[in-house]
């Protein structure tokens, strides 16, 4: 079963790692500037390619690249939380410096149309996503005792589920509100960074129609580069997640040798025009074989579905052939930055009672404390929105949604974030209509 199931691993990510070792190729090839630490990483990978197919072993090293882009897309997350937050905050002031229409609904009208909105579907995870979004763009007034009091409530969630679970919400929760950011955000990210403490020390009160069109603009470019250079280093990380597999699963995988010479042949064409710098057509033999290709990833895929490795216990956890196969899967399952396993890894059992939730809540409010204490009222709003918008839904029934919805439009006095709320609320569900 072992060998079936690391042969169509070995099969699905050769090809996979292919056609996105050839899209990546072609794109760093087409873009005018490429920041240095990708191009840095594009280079570490094509080393080891060279090492993988000389015979050495570029396990050590490649995991190491592994950690080196998971922590760089960490950095970069965190800048896009933060400035998430600052958008928040000049979203929220744009009717006070431009002339836009009014939604031309009142309150009660409005909250009508966002239940209508939440309940036009019967599957429930799509209910609470809407929830979330549109808790993420309402006004917030709320004292820091009910806000914290919505935490909780929220988090209570947990209760009776594995802490593993907890935990992880705790870290976004951390990152999303500023509370806890990664080290190292200022090295290699100069701009970025002295932008950061801008739009931190920026007196959002007494800012003119001039000083919120530059701080706009600002962080536009930022958010776009941002997602451009994320995008690049998803591509390398799927790429390495490929490369693991091939690692890990070549020594269970029987393949055809001239399927792997396909593979092997291909890759290795890419690599040598990469490594010279040379980003000139490929030619067209290149692309008849590439074409080989077409198909063969979706057949792959469904093989590798049909074998499911034994639950994981302190004892499997003992046998490293049985690690190799689960952190395979991992690398499979469609999250990128995933942390692999290693042998000897005891089996997390133990659950979340109230007494836990309330410890670890204790520690993350603490750190939220200073943050807000040491912020603009609008910024703090857009943390407190932020944060609620991340929680599990808390929500018992409908009436309790549509009370909130209307509590959070009556307890807003200023009409123009109101209105710049119900706009952006209008968008939401018209994104979500033209889904449909």
């Amino acid at each position: 079963m072992l060998k079936k199931q690391m042969t169509a691993a070995y099969q699905y990510s050769y090809v996979r790692l292919v056609l996105n070792y050839y899209t990546l190729f072609e794109i760093i090839g087409e873009k005018p500037v490429i920041p240095e630490r990708i191009f840095s990483c594009c280079q570490r990978l094509n080393g080891l390619l060279k090492e993988h197919f000389s015979g050495k072993n570029a396990e050590e090293e490649l995991l190491k690249l592994r950690k080196d882009i998971t922590h760089e897309v960490e950095v970069l997350t965190s800048y896009t939380d933060c400035f998430q937050i600052y958008e928040y905050v000049l979203n929220r002031m744009e009717r006070t410096f431009r002339v836009l229409p009014e939604t031309g609904l009142d309150d009660e009208s409005f909250a009508k149309r966002l239940v209508d909105f939440i309940t036009d579907t019967k599957e429930t995870a799509v209910m609470n996503g809407r929830i979330r979004q549109i808790i993420g763009q309402l006004p917030v007034r709320l004292t820091k005792q009910k806000f914290y009091s919505l935490v909780m409530e929220g988090l209570s969630v947990y209760i009776g589920s594995p802490r593993e679970n907890l935990q992880d919400m705790m870290d976004t929760l951390r990152t999303e509100s500023m509370a806890k950011l990664p080290m190292g955000m200022e090295e290699g990210h100069k701009d970025l960074f002295e932008l950061l403490e801008q739009f931190r020390h920026a007196d959002y009160k007494t800012m003119t129609g001039e000083g919120y069109e530059e701080a706009a603009a600002k962080l536009s470019l930022a958010c776009e580069g941002l997602m451009d250079e994320s995008g690049l280093y998803l591509m390398l990380q799927d790429i390495i997640n490929d490369f693991c597999v091939l690692i890990f699963a070549r020594q269970e995988a029987v393949i055809d040798v001239k399927e792997e010479e396909l593979y092997s042949s291909l890759t290795g064409e890419i690599l040598e025009k990469f490594s010279k710098e040379d980003f000139t057509p490929v030619n067209e033999d290149f692309f008849d074989r590439l074409t080989q290709l077409e198909g063969r990833q979706e057949a792959c895929y469904e093989r590798y579905l049909r074998a499911e490795l034994p639950e994981e216990s302190n004892q499997w956890n003992q046998d490293p052939d049985y690690i190799k196969a689960v952190n395979v899967d991992r690398l499979l399952s469609g999250s990128s930055f995933v942390a692999l396993k290693k042998t000897g890894e005891k089996v997390e059992t133990a659950i979340v009672d109230r007494s836990f939730l309330e410890e670890r809540a204790g520690e993350y409010f603490e750190e939220l404390e200073k943050v807000l204490t040491g912020a603009s009222r609008p910024v703090a709003r857009a943390i407190m929105a932020k944060v609620l918008s991340d929680l599990p839904v808390y929500f018992n029934s409908i009436d309790e949604i549509k009370a909130y919805i209307e509590g959070s439009f009556q307890s807003c006095l200023d009409e123009a974030e109101k209105e710049t709320c119900k706009e952006l609320l209008e968008e939401l569900m018209d994104d979500e209509n033209n889904l449909v």
